[in-house]
């Protein structure tokens, strides 16, 4: 084995172009093989980090449209006090609130979420240092307030000090002792600095539906159990609580499907799919390689044989070669899968799940080692096989060979190669031409020139400076700016949060309706100068002015859609509505707004409500911006126009919607992106395969064509000739690849925005594309093959 290693290692060192060539192309598949299961393991195999975690489980509310929602404190109360498939339960607020940490440093906006006490029994995760939430700390009204703190911020702005436990701090205005510290690494629901108490309120209107909810199943017990007595408690809560819960129901998913949807694992899937396709390629194309390589060595193992060597014995030799070069080939694709690993996170960002998990540990070295060993073999098993077919008697000095063999093999390797690339071709193509409709889709708004800026209010400002009085004041400011056409606030970042939503039942009709209301939509807290700063039309009434004030007449705005909804006849302005329920107090509809998506790209446009911050004064907001100036240049102005109205706060991040909008295709952009590299890739082989099959049938029948040139054949009718035999073989893999696109392009159905997974135009392109690189592929050497000089090769010279 050492002399045959030895050997082979000499033998590549004699032929450097082909061990650099063969090792590049099987790094380039294990490279890109060995990064995408980089992220199938840590996003789909490797288990959450949680002690048991196929026991947790996810809680919600089921609107009577069938959509997942919140729960409120209420019905969360009430969970944890009924059933017996649950071990324990934990809510938390669903959306983290950014507060103001005021330590001697500087004030910092730092996220903070409010959790139950009994999250860290469910999660069975338990501080670093100090303790947890216990009962006393969790109970409404109660004075004293405590805080957990991440380890990354006691590390960034407490100097990992110890001793902080026991400390006071200020979150927006409000004292907190500091008593525990989580783990390094811990920040469960996803980016949180702190955790507070959630101290839920059994008096709570059950319709304030706002927590996330999560369990710990009991043990022995099934996530089908859990959803049965979640219907039996839903049943219950509808009899009961009519008003708030009629056509509601309950439903559970594992925290598995829960973090990582089906839809992006259906997308990582196809992606690894695609890399092993792309590994194939790899695998084809240094097979090749090796056929070609082992004609020319056909005098070398004649005399092997004709000294005693059976075949088992070259068969060995051979296979130990294809091993040395997927050694290389393995030492090539580490350097590639630590490139390609650092694009997956630059690509990712912070919008996929789990992908900061993604890196280069054991389990991924071994999964590189074995796809070396895999594909030293798959390239090498053919070519091994087919040269030491060897027969002695055409004798050892003649050079003469059955070579048909040889041809058919690598003919069929380079039809193997144009199907495989084509696959990915048209699935690369699918997927952008999806990405290019995503970005172009109307939201129903022009983002560009738009900035945003979230600010949050402390809560402690008093009753008479009020979050309303504040952003009026601001919003006064900031107007005056230079380069400022328009400014207004939003209760919703674009494209950075979801928005919130409540039943909506018109005047009416709230006598037909259920209890709990007509129509479930969307709802935002906007200040004058919001519409108009977005470039949203008003097209019935008007929208919010000065008139709007808290102690003046309840108004709304809605959206074309929900006006649609609830009054068919098309005349919505003065027409009055209850905003959650069917009883209270209504409001008057004073204008309709053209309908427009500003939370998930690429979603329908939905029905929305708006309220005027003056009524519904939200303490956080996102102060909007409509400027011609560059977002760099306008910044500090903003953040300037804050600290004057109040130096407490912390600078404000200033954000183009534009690049937030971009930033909300992180999922569809990391998909096109990997499969359109592996597809550039896939190209290149298959074209260079197609370019390296032809020119070494050109040198094979080298004398075969001086002597029809030297009968009166024509430069062009060889070049004829060998064009047909490469373009018939393209065109052989084209029809295999459009046949397995067809077949297996319909698992990208989940991943394709307003596109067919069969689309015609893109099948074409990529045919296309594919046919005209390779005839330029096949010109070249036939090209070179008729310009030699017959006589030259007839004659040996």
């Amino acid at each position: 084995m050492r002399h045959d290693v030895w050997y082979a290692v000499r033998n590549l060192r004699r032929h450097p172009l082909l061990a650099v060539v063969a090792a590049l192309t099987l790094g380039i598949g294990i490279g890109g093989a060995t990064a995408v299961f980089s992220v199938v393991d840590a996003v789909l195999l490797r288990p959450l980090p949680f002690p048991e975690p196929d026991r947790l489980v996810r809680l919600y509310e089921v609107t009577p449209d069938g959509a997942p929602f919140s729960i409120s404190p209420t019905t969360f109360l009430d969970l944890a006090d009924s059933g017996t498939t649950l071990e324990r339960i934990a809510a938390y607020r669903e959306t983290g609130t950014m507060m103001v940490l005021e330590t001697e440093a500087e004030p910092q906006r730092i996220a903070v979420v409010a959790v139950s006490a009994s999250f860290t029994d469910v999660l069975k995760v338990s501080p670093a240092i100090g303790r947890f939430f216990g009962a006393d700390d969790d109970r409404p009204r109660t004075a004293a307030r405590a805080v957990v703190l991440s380890d990354t911020l006691w590390r960034s702005r407490f100097g990992a000090d110890r001793s902080v436990l026991g400390k006071t701090v200020r979150l927006d205005g409000e004292s907190f002792t500091i008593v525990g510290v989580m783990p390094h690494g811990f920040d469960f629901p996803g980016g949180m600095d702190a955790w507070v108490p959630l101290r839920a309120d059994p008096q709570t209107d059950r319709d304030d539906k706002n927590l996330g909810a999560i369990g710990r199943l009991a043990p022995g017990m099934s996530l089908a159990a859990l959803r049965s007595e979640l219907r039996v408690f839903g049943a219950r809560l509808s009899d009961e609580y009519p008003a708030a819960n009629r056509g509601w129901s309950f439903g559970a998913t594992s925290f598995d499907e829960w973090l990582v949807t089906p839809r992006f694992r259906d997308a990582v899937w196809v992606l690894f799919a695609a890399v092993g396709v792309l590994l194939l390629l790899a695998c084809a194309n240094v097979a090749n390689l090796l056929v070609a390589h082992g004609a020319a060595r056909e005098a070398e193992l004649r005399i092997r044989a004709a000294l005693g060597a059976g075949r088992s014995r070259i068969v060995q030799q051979l296979l130990i070669e294809s091993g040395v070069l997927g050694v290389l080939g393995t030492m090539a694709g580490l350097f590639v899968a630590a490139w390609s690993i650092a694009g997956v996170h630059a690509l990712g960002g912070d919008r996929l799940p789990r992908l900061d998990e993604v890196g280069v540990d054991a389990v991924v070295l071994a999964f590189a080692g074995v796809a070396g060993m895999v594909s030293c073999v798959v390239a090498g098993v053919a070519p091994a096989f087919h040269a030491s077919r060897i027969d002695l008697r055409t004798g050892l000095e003649s050079g003469a060979r059955h070579t048909g063999g040889g041809r058919m093999l690598r003919h069929t390797l380079v039809v193997v190669e144009v199907a495989l690339a084509l696959l990915l071709l048209v699935g690369a193509g699918l997927l952008a031409n999806s990405f290019v409709r995503l970005l172009r889709n109307d939201a129903g708004f022009d983002p560009a020139g738009v900035l945003a800026m979230t600010i949050d209010v402390p809560a402690s400002r008093g009753a008479d400076d009020r979050p309303a009085r504040f952003y009026g004041e601001l919003l006064e400011q900031v107007r005056t700016l230079p380069g400022v056409t328009s400014a207004g606030a939003s209760s919703t970042s674009p494209f950075r949060q979801f928005g919130f939503s409540n039943n909506v039942t018109p005047e009416d009709r709230a006598a037909s309706a259920p209890p709990s209301g007509l129509v479930q939509a969307g709802w935002r807290s906007v200040t004058p100068g919001f519409f108009e700063t977005l470039g949203v039309p008003i097209v019935a009434g008007r929208a919010f002015d000065e008139r709007d004030r808290d102690e003046t007449e309840r108004v709304v705005v809605v959206s074309q859609s929900l006006a649609r909804q609830l009054w068919p006849d098309g005349h919505a302005v003065g027409r009055r509505v209850y905003w959650g329920g069917t009883t209270g107090r209504t409001r008057t509809v004073v204008g309709v707004t053209a309908d427009f998506q500003d939370v998930q790209l690429g979603a329908a446009a939905g029905p929305v409500l708006f309220v005027p911050h003056a009524q519904v004064d939200l303490p956080t907001m996102t102060v909007l911006v409509r400027t011609p100036l560059d977002p760099g240049s306008i910044a500090p102005a903003l953040r300037d126009v804050v600290r004057a109205m109040d130096a407490a706060l912390p600078p404000p991040d200033v954000q183009a919607v534009a690049a937030s909008r971009s930033a909300a295709a992180a999922g569809p952009r990391f998909n096109t992106a990997l499969l359109g590299a592996f597809a550039c890739l896939a190209f290149v082989l298959a074209v260079t395969g197609v370019y390296a099959m032809l020119a070494f049938t050109a040198i094979e029948r080298r004398r075969e064509l001086a002597v029809r040139m030297a009968l009166g054949a024509s430069g062009h009718e060889i070049v004829r000739l060998l064009l047909t035999r490469g373009l018939a073989l393209t065109g052989t893999g084209t029809v295999l690849g459009l046949a397995l696109a067809v077949a297996l392009t319909r698992a990208l159905q989940s991943m394709l925005f307003e596109v067919a997974p069969t689309d015609l135009w893109t099948f074409l392109s990529a045919s296309l594309a594919l046919l005209a690189a390779a005839t330029i592929a096949c010109y070249l050497p036939a090209r070179r093959a008729a310009r030699v000089d017959p006589l030259s090769v007839l004659s040996g010279r």
